[in-house]
């Protein structure tokens, strides 16, 4: 399972290329990856740079978003868990409840964890914007 990042790198390149990528931070060849995505872009339009540019950013913003709301979600569970286990119900019925619940919030637990701790997605990210804006900068003049 990949951070949201992740997948828009193997979206955008490719998994086999989103694996040597990996490697290459692994063994910290971060330029070669630069050179690497730079060229590819190199051919790529101006008006498909900006798209890609405008989805990288909106990506970005999901990552952002799905770490910002997870304190929400886990006030949700807990509250949600308390009004279960108050209701009246049957014993089976709360336990249905509260498992299902539980199934949700790990869960979200798992993207949440997915896309807060995502280093390496985030190196691939930084520089593949970093090559954009170098591209755009250049076509700009």
């Amino acid at each position: 399972m990949n951070s949201v990042l992740g997948k828009l790198i193997q979206k955008e390149f490719g998994r086999n290329k989103y694996k040597i990528y990996c490697n290459k931070l692994d063994q910290k060849e971060c330029m070669d990856i630069f050179c690497d995505i730079y060229l590819e872009l190199h051919r790529i339009s101006e008006e498909n740079l900006s798209d890609r540019l405008l989805c990288l950013l909106r990506t970005v913003q999901l990552s952002v978003k799905i770490s910002q709301i997870f304190f929400y979600i886990t006030v949700g569970f807990l509250a949600a868990i308390l009004t279960i286990s108050m209701i009246p119900v049957l014993l089976e019925i709360k336990a249905v409840g509260i498992g299902a619940l539980t199934l949700m919030y790990f869960y979200k637990l798992a993207e949440y964890m997915r896309n807060r701790y995502c280093d390496r997605d985030v190196r691939l990210v930084l520089i593949y914007k970093t090559a954009l804006f170098h591209l755009l900068s250049e076509e700009g003049k």
